[in-house]
């Protein structure tokens, strides 16, 4: 008889033990998986900001005019919203198809000649990230404003 309960308590024990592991199993594969989301999060907000900058960059060189600017962006303008769509990889895509990402550019000149630039980046979940960029177009470079 005390061989019997000895082997129930080992069986217990064991039964406890894998109760635990499973448990703690699940906890990393959590924290795992909460870790990935992150870093596609992180990757995803240093593209959109290297995109915002590089058109804000394209909008300061065009100096106000909208034609050069377009060619710059190799984009299309409707009232001066200029729309870039990209894939998952960042790639730049010419049409609405598969877009995952969605950069939009609207440009204002006011009559005190002050480019305005609001450039937001978005995916299907949100806002990732916007930039807001003034300009005086009288102002040479280098020269006093």
């Amino acid at each position: 008889m005390n061989q019997s309960s000895k082997s129930h308590y080992f069986l217990v024990e064991l039964l406890v033990n894998c109760l635990l592991f499973a448990v703690a199993a699940a906890i990393c594969i959590a924290i795992f998986a909460h870790g990935n989301m992150t870093g596609k999060k992180s990757a995803a907000l240093s593209m959109a900001v290297a995109e915002a900058q590089n058109v804000a960059e394209s909008v300061k060189a065009a100096e106000g005019d909208l034609q050069v600017l377009g060619t710059l962006l190799d984009a299309g303008e409707e009232g001066g919203v200029y729309t870039l769509r990209y894939d998952a990889d960042w790639q730049r895509l010419h049409d609405n198809v598969d877009a995952v990402y969605e950069l939009r550019a609207v440009i204002d000149i006011d009559e005190k000649n002050m480019l305005q630039a609001d450039i937001s980046v978005t995916d299907k979940e949100g806002m990732i990230y916007t930039l807001h960029m003034l300009r005086y177009l009288s102002a040479k470079s280098g020269g006093k404003i």
